[in-house]
């Protein structure tokens, strides 16, 4: 696909639909507000890394509302709700109503006159929603009269709400305002999740203080004041596109890791300087005759310039990749790097593949994105440090290629990657200080084995003739290569617990999705199996997580345990609902599990479970708007000093697990 790039001095080519709306560009502000610049002459077009941090302090002013946001078909009586405001240099950044929002019924501010003055919280804020993804926005206005003093706020509010999803309201707020996070928030230096398998690189958040047994009883902590744009689960599809007035545009499906006191998120945005490829495509020719089509279309839909403007975004494609650097303690944005024109604006609800995640390695961070394209920064400040390869400015989209794993690997002093897909790339060895390559190999979806004291890298290769290899990762010699039939189609469905491979052939074709586990004992010479599983019904992949010596498998609601070292079943749980779906995920959490059964379809429900599947809690339905990635790699919920950090729908929100 060829795209055009919008340079300064060009005469505008952008249909004359943008010009009608005066739209050139859309601007996420911290608070989620999205401002649009007018068409006054095409910007320049910027390659260059961009790295901004915020000026002025940050406070949160956390309050209970007498009564407070509920759903217009709710018959309970009203009842007290948390609401945190977030402000920059005494400005609205963000705010959360601490309860479930169902479907896509999120808040997006629009505009505020809310301000933090030495004794006044006070103004009002313009939100927008919607019934569901098919109706009309509507707009909500919240008003706040508080005033502040000792670090304590009280007053008064009103929810205008006279159309739409949710009542209008209003009564008594009162609360605490802090500007520094409370000594009890911060967490521990060693505290970490440092790639999408953990910091252990198991699936294992590691020894957690005491822990709450029902997630309803986590104590939320902050919602990020970066606006983090939804995940595939919730996105706007091209088959129906016109839900980005109500989604907004995906972000692709990463995940958030922590470390340094930090949590850092990658997601990618619609390109402001990639026109949108409108002409000639089916799906927007076959929804609208022509400009003014579209302009009705959008006022039935009560569309602002923003909403339409997310629509047109669809259809940019390219898109700029964007690192944020947030405090683990208090949600406040430390930096953020905007990388531009380096992805493909990959605008679906449907991606069969797999998200970047970064890696955290002291005090740099590992990212890769959605054509394996690799990018080292200053995990303090943003900086970037390399990227592989070299960036070469293109008209031309890049094709959707991630890497076969979702982190990059730190081993034998490279850092390592895989290019090109997991099931025919190329392994490339990095200097981490530099981006040098140091060997290159092909090879797909990459374990790590340690063993004796060495390191090794184990890859699965082919999709019909498949190969297991095993490579030095100092040098990229292969040790040894033989056929098999196992295969790696997720990042969860093959992993290396001590010397042993899990693994599974295909389902036979033209039958179910059915597949047996096998054990691997991995040697200096190669690969013999030593155990089998019976049959398993998966859902779409079926991943596995290994704790304790057992290895956990997630079939089609059913979780089996085996033995890792025997295969010999340990114990098995089938569930009538809400057990294992599409994309589960299953991390392990100090003597717990932390079980997500459905990671494909916008819906993010968790539970804890004990190590023989009791459950320890009911299932939790968040205090914030779910999104989940969709087929092979789930959204993974990292947790570290007894902090839960979740990625919603509009940012990243910290619940705190301890029970003390």
């Amino acid at each position: 696909m060829t795209t055009r790039l919008l340079r300064r001095n060009a005469v505008p080519t952008r249909r004359d639909l943008l010009k009608t709306l005066g739209l050139v560009a859309v601007t996420a502000l911290p608070a989620g507000v999205v401002l649009l610049a007018p068409a006054s002459g095409a910007p320049a077009t910027q390659t260059a890394p961009v790295t901004t941090a915020p000026k002025g302090g940050y406070a949160v002013a956390r309050l209970e509302l007498s009564a407070g946001l509920q759903d217009a078909d709710d018959k309970d009586p009203p009842a007290p709700q948390q609401l945190l405001v977030a402000l920059r240099d005494g400005k609205l950044a963000n705010l959360w109503f601490v309860r479930p929002f169902a479907g896509d019924r999120r808040l997006m501010a629009e505009r505020s006159t809310v301000a933090l003055t030495a004794d006044t919280l006070a103004g009002t804020v313009d939100l927008r929603t919607a019934l569901n993804r098919g109706s009309p926005q509507v707009g909500i206005a919240l008003s706040l009269r508080l005033t502040v003093g000792g670090g304590k706020v009280s007053g008064t509010y009103e929810v205008t709400a006279d159309k739409g999803p949710y009542k209008s309201a209003k009564g008594t707020a009162a609360g605490t305002l802090t500007a520094e996070a409370a000594a009890s928030d911060a967490l521990a230096p060693e505290a970490s999740w440092a790639s999408f398998w953990g910091s252990n690189g198991d699936m294992s958040a590691g020894p957690q203080p005491p822990l709450v047994a029902d997630l309803a009883k986590a104590r939320p902590v902050w919602r990020s004041e970066t606006y983090v744009p939804t995940a595939y689960g919730n996105a706007p599809d091209s088959r129906y596109f016109t839900r980005a007035v109500v989604t907004g545009n995906g972000g692709g499906g990463s995940s958030p890791v922590v470390g340094n006191g930090t949590v850092y998120q990658y997601f990618y945005v619609p390109s402001p300087q990639s026109e949108p490829a409108l002409e000639g495509n089916p799906f927007w020719e076959k929804s609208y005759k022509d400009d003014a089509d579209f302009k009705q279309k959008m006022a039935a839909l009560n569309a602002n310039e923003r909403e339409a403007a997310q629509v047109l975004n669809h259809f940019r494609p390219l898109a700029d990749d964007v690192i944020v650097a947030i405090d683990a303690a208090t949600g406040a944005e430390k930096w953020r790097t905007v990388l531009p024109l380096r992805s493909p604006n990959l605008q679906t609800h449907k991606h069969r593949g797999v998200s970047g995640v970064p890696l955290l390695a002291g005090d740099t961070l590992f990212v890769p994105n959605l054509t394996s394209r690799l990018y080292t920064l200053d995990a303090k400040t943003g900086a970037l440090k390399w990227e592989y390869p070299a960036f070469a400015p293109s008209d031309k989209a890049p094709a959707v290629t991630p890497p076969a794993n979702p982190s990059p690997m730190l081993v034998a002093g490279h850092v390592i990657t895989v290019r090109g897909g997991a099931h025919n790339g190329t392994v490339v060895a990095l200097d981490p200080a530099t981006g040098a390559e140091r060997w290159k190999a092909p090879g797909g979806y990459l374990l790590r084995w340690q063993s004796g004291g060495k390191d090794r890298l184990v890859t699965l290769t082919g999709s019909e003739k498949r190969t297991l290899a095993c490579f030095d990762p100092a040098d990229g010699k292969v040790l040894w290569k033989q056929e098999t039939t196992l295969q790696a189609v997720a990042p969860l469905s093959a992993v290396v617990a001590g010397d042993l491979l899990l693994a599974s052939p295909p389902p036979p074709k033209g039958g179910g999705n059915v597949v047996r586990y096998e054990g691997w004992k991995l040697s200096d010479t190669g690969a013999e199996r030593v155990w089998q599983d019976a049959e398993l019904l998966a859902d779409e992949n079926l991943p596995v997580t290994v704790a304790g010596g057992r290895a956990y498998l997630l079939g089609k609601q059913l979780i089996r345990v085996l033995d890792a070292a025997t295969g010999k079943p340990a114990a098995e749980r089938k569930y009538d609902q809400h057990g294992p779906g599409s994309n589960p995920w299953l991390g392990a959490v100090g003597d717990r599990l932390l079980f997500l059964p459905e990671g494909q379809h916008g819906v993010a429900r968790l539970t804890f479970l004990d190590r023989d599947l009791k459950d320890l809690g009911p299932l939790w339905l968040p205090a914030n708007v779910e999104t989940t990635a969709y087929n092979s790699q789930p959204v993974v919920y990292p947790v570290a000093d007894g902090r839960l950090f979740v990625r919603g729908g509009d940012g990243v929100y910290c619940y705190d697990l301890r029970t003390k």
